[in-house]
């Protein structure tokens, strides 16, 4: 048998030679089985895709022949897109969605591979699996599903029996199947994943963390986009929370949040272990670009989140590492192929690095008040040339250095004086004069000699970074006047006497002992700068930050008052042992919660055969962001004014508010639109006989009417070419309790092009769309332990507990706490359980995936002896 980890066979793509064998086993044959009834599953969903069926069902054949000539990293396939295809805005899909043809797909392909035989290699001897399930913990997974399974169950009864739809809504029965099927799709999955990590256990580890970075990578970028093209990089103040493409925040909630916390430690770990420079690189660009997306979200739940998750996640890793390091080369359990194993640094340079990160944190907000970006800038520059300063400086003796020291700041005064003079006769001369220190700190490092002993050229280097020390402040003074230069100064100050310190006792610099990684122990230091400068400039150049952090005290008070109303709606023994049902919080908490929890609503009916919508409105207090909104997307009507053709029908007169905005999801800008009032038809009689008609009920609606509004003169809308923005129309009521019915509905720019699809709801709710952009509460129980007792009751939360307790365990001190990914998965699950402390997250079906995805994994994956060579780097 050839060695696990042994080059693939020469073929298609280093595939190995692609055949196909009959299946020989009982296990070959269930694979049959799940792939072909996984694919008719996905073809029959594919197939009646709103936006195209014949596309969609080409794509997902094109995935399936990916997924079987890559089974082994199905994980790639799973995870890369998640955060990109979520297309319900414009397909109207909530209970089904594109992950479900994703997974499907890649099932199908992924077991008939297997079961065929293609591109077959040698299996691993069993003390090779990566992947293996104890029979207690078969038993839990079974329970898990049992109990899943049961909470839809209940769903479907709770919502008055089982009805099909491909179009329902939060409160109808398939909102049951919406809110339960991420555990199902995982465990439809699990079968494919134990036999992968039996075959290339390395191969299956690599396609996860591939996975998940790249899926980070997909959804953070769609964060830049987001406030690249609707707020502005720069912009904290405005009250603008990030949602990505992440479609399940249209009535809020936490599920970008959610995402983060669970991929961000992959791409950490990632960057901790790669030994490749441009893969350090990339991972860097990553990290930074999730950092700034968790910044934006101006998510406390995040913020709590992320040092709760990542400092176990470092000590984890460091202990793996310290093992890997004792126990020798020959038997590491650490896959080399993730990285080397770097020198466990003293304990003093840790306190140096400790000081030196406070020293800057600091340092960064006292110069960002006075100094703004500017200042910040040359701090950030300030910083990267003390990270980058030569061991060769330590090499005289601690006389000679102290002299250089002493000298050095001597010539730093005079040069400094000498700029800040200049500086006062010459506009602009401070930037050119930190340009020019810049420039000799960055000339003089690269003439260092290593090896040599150069007390001159201590002196030159210490005199030319306080020179830069003094032009930073120089920069600040000219920015921001007198607050600038006194902040600055003492940053300044505490900058210089920390450098002193450590050029004085070799001991507390932290990049002495670099070893053949020491260059990614300085580019983590600068990455770490970057984020430090960015949560510095959130919190002093953003109110809405300052705000947020603020009113964490009656948030706290709202969200404690939302739990025990939302437990309220638990009656009996029974709901509270087995829950009320999986998806029937939204319609509990409408017929059941306060008078403020009653929202609006839709429902597509018929009348003599023909499809109409009914729209409600809520009976809580309604302002523009608080009303229930159905919305389309469309192209951006031509510039002109724009009217809309309604035919409809109402009891009651009734407010209609129509908008056209640049809105992504929950936040509306640059609208046109109009309210009008609709009033009910008349009675088509002579006046004298009105009298003799019978009084109308409050709930009988008119009769059918046609009416032409204009709903205003749009401006240019869809942003920039590199920036897009999405141009959506949206209606709502602005009557409490009101109802209307629309059976037709169309509308038309200045140039006649019709904007709007399905307006006569023939094909359902197809491109329709909904969204509460600032009315939240009533949407969620915001708490994810709460979710799943609503949902399953005592037993469930028991269950789900257990296995999120036991994966941590067993990750941690278990037998899995040497798998090259276990710090990572221990990260995101502390982290999803810290963002779920304040959110519900399993209600939105792409985190529960990936959560459930990783708490399944985590209970089965084990270390394996000689995976690969720890190195000391």
């Amino acid at each position: 048998m050839a060695a696990v980890g042994a080059a693939p066979a020469a073929g298609f793509m280093g595939l190995g030679e692609l055949q196909l064998r009959l299946p020989a086993t009982k296990m070959q044959w269930l694979a049959v089985v799940a792939g072909l009834a996984l694919g008719v599953l996905g073809a029959e969903l594919a197939w009646h895709h709103p936006l195209s069926g014949p596309l969609a069902l080409a794509a997902w054949g094109a995935t399936v022949l990916l997924a079987a000539l890559f089974w082994v990293k199905t994980p790639v396939l799973l995870f890369a897109p998640l955060p990109l295809i979520g297309l319900a805005p414009w397909s109207g899909w909530i209970t089904f969605e594109e992950m479900d043809l994703l997974v499907t797909a890649c099932g199908c392909g992924g077991y008939l591979a297997y079961a065929l035989q293609l591109n077959a290699r040698d299996r691993a001897p069993a003390w090779r699996h990566a992947l293996v399930y104890s029979p207690a913990v078969l038993v839990l997974i079974l329970a898990l599903a049992l109990s899943a399974l049961w909470s839809v169950k209940r769903g479907f009864a709770d919502a008055g029996g089982f009805s099909f739809g491909w179009f329902h809504g939060y409160h109808e029965a398939m909102n049951s199947v919406r809110n339960g099927k991420a555990i199902f799709l995982v465990l439809a999955l699990l079968p494919l994943w134990t036999a992968a990590a039996a075959a290339r256990p390395r191969g299956f580890s690599r396609g996860l963390l591939l996975g998940l970075v790249i899926s980070l990578a997909a959804g953070s970028a769609a964060a830049l986009w987001e406030r690249l093209a609707y707020t502005g990089l720069l912009d904290f103040s405005t009250d603008y929370r990030t949602t990505a493409l992440f479609w399940e925040m249209h009535v809020g909630g936490a599920t970008l949040d959610g995402f983060l916390v669970l991929t961000l430690p992959f791409a950490l770990l990632a960057v901790l272990r790669t030994r490749s420079p441009w893969q350090f690189g990339v991972g860097m660009i990553i990290a930074l670009l999730a950092a700034y997306a968790c910044l934006t979200t101006f998510s406390r739940g995040v913020y709590l989140a992320l040092p709760l998750a990542l400092v176990p996640m470092v000590l984890l890793a460091d202990a793996q590492r310290r093992r890997a390091a004792s126990s020798g080369p020959e038997s590491s359990h650490i896959d080399s192929t993730l990285g080397a194993v770097d020198e466990p640094m003293p304990r003093l340079a840790k306190l140096g690095a400790l000081a030196m990160a406070g020293a800057f944190a600091l340092a960064a907000a006292l110069v960002f008040g006075g100094g703004g970006y500017r200042g910040l800038l040359a701090l950030f520059f300030v910083m990267v040339i003390l990270l980058t300063m030569p061991a060769s400086l330590w090499r005289p003796g601690l006389g000679q250095r102290l002299t250089a020291l002493l000298m050095g700041g001597v010539l730093a005064l005079l040069l400094g004086g000498a700029s800040w003079a200049l500086s006062m006769a010459v506009p602009k001369a401070a930037y050119v004069l930190n340009g020019v220190a810049l420039l000799c700190c960055a000339a003089l490092r690269w003439r260092n000699v290593p090896g040599q002993t150069r007390p001159v050229y201590v002196v030159l280097m210490t005199a030319a970074w306080f020179w830069l020390v003094a032009t930073m402040v120089i920069v600040a003074d000219y920015w921001g006047g007198t607050a600038g230069r006194w902040t600055a100064l003492a940053a300044g100050l505490a900058l210089a006497g920390l450098w002193a310190a450590m050029l004085l006792e070799p001991r507390l610099w932290p990049l002495t002992s670099t070893g053949k990684a020491g260059w990614r122990k300085r580019a983590l230091l600068v990455a770490g700068l970057l984020l430090v400068m960015a949560v510095v400039a959130a919190l002093g150049g953003g109110a809405y930050l300052r705000d947020r952090v603020a009113t964490w005290k009656e948030d706290g008070h709202t969200r404690l008052t939302h739990w025990h109303d939302g437990l309220r709606l638990l009656h009996g023994g029974r709901q509270w042992l087995l829950g009320k049902g999986s998806g029937r919080f939204v319609s509990s908490n409408l017929y059941e919660g306060p008078p403020d929890s009653q929202i609006g609503d839709y429902r597509l009916r018929t009348d003599e055969a023909e499809a109409f919508l009914a729209l409600t409105g809520g009976r809580h207090l309604l302002g523009r962001g608080e009303q229930f909104r159905l919305s389309q997307r469309i192209v951006a009507p031509a510039h002109g004014p724009v009217t809309l053709t309604l035919v409809h029908r109402v009891a009651a007169d009734t407010n209609l508010v129509l908008d056209i905005c640049e809105k992504n999801l929950i936040y509306p800008d640059n609208c046109t639109g109009t309210e009008v009032t609709l009033a009910p038809a008349k009675p088509d009689v002579p006046p004298d006989l009105t009298a003799d008609l019978p009084p109308t009920r409050p709930n009988d609606m008119g009769t059918w009417q046609t009416r032409q509004i204009r709903v205003g003169d749009v401006a240019n809308l869809g942003g920039d070419w590199w920036a897009p923005r999405f141009v959506t129309f949206s209606m709502a009521l602005n009557t409490r309790g009101g109802r209307l019915d629309i059976a037709r509905i169309a509308m038309q720019d200045s140039q006649g092009h019709q904007l709007l699809v399905n307006g006569d709801f023939n094909r359902e709710m197809a491109h329709w769309f909904f969204s509460s952009d600032r009315y939240h509460l009533p949407w969620h129980i915001k708490n994810a332990a709460l979710h799943v007792l609503f949902e399953q009751g005592l037993v469930g939360l028991a269950l789900v507990g257990s296995a999120y307790l036991l994966a941590l365990v067993r990750l941690s001190f278990g037998r899995g706490r040497d798998h090259p990914l276990a710090p990572a998965i221990v990260a995101a699950l502390i982290g999803f359980g810290a963002v779920g402390a304040f959110d519900s997250l399993l209600d939105a079906p792409r985190i529960g995936f990936i959560f459930f995805t990783l708490l399944l994994l985590g209970l089965g994956l084990r270390a394996l002896p000689g995976e690969g060579v720890a190195r000391v780097a």
